[in-house]
């Protein structure tokens, strides 16, 4: 990704946020000093505020002068380091054999020093990518934790989700138990009536048995007593022969 495809908002009061950071490097320190003679501390810009579209963007001379070589493609970009969404940038300027380091944050230069030593730019650049790594730790901390916190409310949403399931799968089992629980009392309860009166049935049937046999018996006897004294009748009356 070149500078000159960076394109977004500033973020407001960026510049004051880095004031700590800035001048670390003895180097970068030493760097600035040669050009402006003036320290790192008393170069640090307040913070921009981001155009509008009824007022244009207020910058210092650096970093407009920057805008407008890249605009015009006279500047070759040598380095760039991003840092989530901090970078610096280390850019030459043939014409003069010059240099520009530069911090920016969303692809808005908030920074910017010209030098025409390129040791010294290779220090003052290194010393940018330091902030811009100080800066971007506490951002991609936030990062990774919304992450995790997305991860953990999708879990959520998941156990919450399957505690709702088992919950109902539990209610459902309780109820189909209590159901058969019922039926079950219900099935004893008839088998033991139909025990009741099958016990009653061959009580019932026994005695009947029982008189039936009775019965079958006397009728035996009576019908044995009549064949006899039919028999004993007939041999008195028979007629005798001449």
């Amino acid at each position: 990704m070149k500078i000159s495809d960076c394109r977004g908002r500033f973020w407001l009061g960026v510049g004051v946020a880095c004031l700590a950071a800035w001048g670390t490097s003895a180097g970068a320190a030493d760097a600035v000093k040669d050009v402006t003679g003036a320290t790192p501390a008393q170069l640090v810009a307040p913070a921009v505020v981001a155009p509008t579209a009824n007022a244009p963007t207020a910058a210092s001379g650096a970093i407009q002068e920057l805008r407008d070589r890249i605009q015009s493609k006279e500047v070759s970009e040598l380095r760039t380091t991003y840092n989530g969404r901090y970078g610096a940038s280390l850019l030459f300027y043939p014409q003069t054999m010059g240099y520009y380091v530069a911090l920016f944050h969303e692809g808005q230069f908030w920074r910017v020093v010209k030098l025409s030593n390129d040791k010294k730019a290779e220090a003052l650049y290194a010393d940018f990518v330091r902030q811009t790594q100080v800066l971007a730790d506490v951002e991609i901390r936030r990062i990774k934790l919304e992450a995790q916190k997305a991860l953990m409310e999708r879990q959520l949403a998941d156990s919450e989700a399957r505690l709702n399931a088992v919950q109902n799968d539990l209610a459902i089992q309780r109820q189909q138990e209590q159901a058969l629980a019922e039926n079950q009392q219900a099935v004893r309860e008839q088998a033991s009536a139909l025990e009741t009166e099958r016990t009653a049935a061959r009580i019932r049937l026994n005695d009947l048995q029982g008189q039936i046999r009775s019965l079958e018996a006397e009728q035996s006897s009576a019908d044995s007593s009549l064949v006899r004294s039919a028999k004993s009748t007939g041999h008195r009356k028979a007629p005798r022969r001449r």
